[in-house]
């Protein structure tokens, strides 16, 4: 199957920072697509049967020479309700992934372009058919932009007999506002930062990332959400709203991700918390996936996580139900969502995917 990193890459290093372009050829061409239904608890106590995804995307990636390779992915269309505000966003031909990148040796490798940004282990394998549940951790695109435009610095060796890679970012100037930027999701105005990771035993990965970042993500009205009382007086942000809001100074994100792969049990963690400023909020939480097979190409899944958005109080969220595997190619997704704090960003509900890579 299709790993983190394009092409068909080894199992370790699926799970290390921005694996390479692998791949013989000067042009190669996949892609996947996803459905996604659910019906979910709305925050006024009804429920609504509807698509919560729609996503369709192709990829494109090859060798220019010994050294050099790119990769291009296309959200073809998309269409789909995680984001930033939980506000359904619709999308075609916006690039998720674009970039050069040459390799110096296997430790030392520099991407120029649009990438996915290193930050835990699911952002960089977020594609439906990869992951076992339909719908997306908090933890993994909350606090952070989920692609950035930059430059990368990335590579993977043997530590003591394990393997381990890092990736380092740096976006200079924030992308918001272009064409392909989706007006529901966050972006870095400018962010520095990177994740390293280490395969302690067979199967188990761990790593850690840390960043330095400024975001600019779709302005919600945070008063009233958040149960501020204004005493009569409503502020003009919530009369004349902003079209973004922006972090008014730098902020550290910290995160750790966890991974692991056995034959009949798969364990996947991760975490990723955003410090509280003088002006910006603390927000964060942390996730933990399980996977026991119960037979053949059908496992049983669940999934717990904790998180704290912008406005305090956290918000617990769980899942149970079953995924399929019945070829290489095709995944099949159903269970129960449930949470204490249903609201657009937090589904309550049950879902149905159905996904495929080629």
């Amino acid at each position: 199957m299709l790993a983190a990193g394009p092409g068909f890459v080894h199992p370790v290093a699926a799970q290390l920072p921005a694996p390479p372009v692998v791949g013989p050829g000067l042009f190669q061409l996949g892609g996947w697509g996803d459905l996604t239904v659910g019906r979910a608890w709305q925050p006024d106590g009804t429920r609504k049967l509807q698509a919560t995804d729609l996503a369709a995307a192709l990829m494109a990636w090859g060798q220019l020479g010994a050294r050099a390779s790119y990769f291009v992915e296309l959200d073809v269309a998309k269409r789909t309700a995680e984001t930033w505000t939980g506000l359904e966003a619709n999308q075609r031909f916006a690039p998720v992934r674009m970039y050069l990148e040459y390799t110096f040796s296997d430790l030392f490798r520099v991407r120029a372009g649009r990438f996915l940004t290193p930050i835990g282990q699911w952002n960089e394998a977020f594609a439906a058919p990869l992951t076992w549940t339909p719908t997306r951790p908090l933890a993994t695109f909350r606090p952070f932009a989920k692609s950035l435009t930059g430059l990368l610095l990335a590579g993977s060796g043997d530590l003591h007999g394990h393997g381990a890679g890092y990736a380092l970012f740096w976006a200079p100037q924030g992308d918001y506002g272009h064409d392909y930027d989706d007006p529901q999701e966050s972006s870095f105005k400018h962010a520095v930062g990177g994740r390293a990771a280490v395969e302690l035993l067979p199967g188990v990965t761990v790593g850690v990332s840390a960043a330095r970042l400024q975001r600019s993500r779709p302005y919600t009205g945070e008063g009233p959400e958040y149960g501020e009382d204004y005493g009569g007086t409503v502020p003009d942000t919530l009369l004349n709203p902003p079209l973004r809001n922006e972090d008014a100074t730098p902020r550290t994100l910290l995160g750790f991700d966890f991974k692991w792969a056995g034959t009949r049990v798969r364990v996947q963690s991760g975490g990723t918390w955003l410090l509280q400023t003088a002006t910006e909020p603390y927000e964060g939480g942390a996730f933990v996936v399980t996977a026991v097979r119960i037979t053949g190409p059908v496992w049983g899944v669940g999934e717990v996580e904790r998180y704290q958005p912008v406005g305090g109080g956290s918000a617990d969220l769980g899942y149970l139900g079953l995924t399929a595997r019945p070829g290489s190619h095709f995944v099949i997704k159903v269970g129960r969502e449930l949470t204490d704090r249903t609201s657009p960003r937090i589904p309550d509900g049950w879902f149905l995917s159905l996904s495929c890579i080629f």
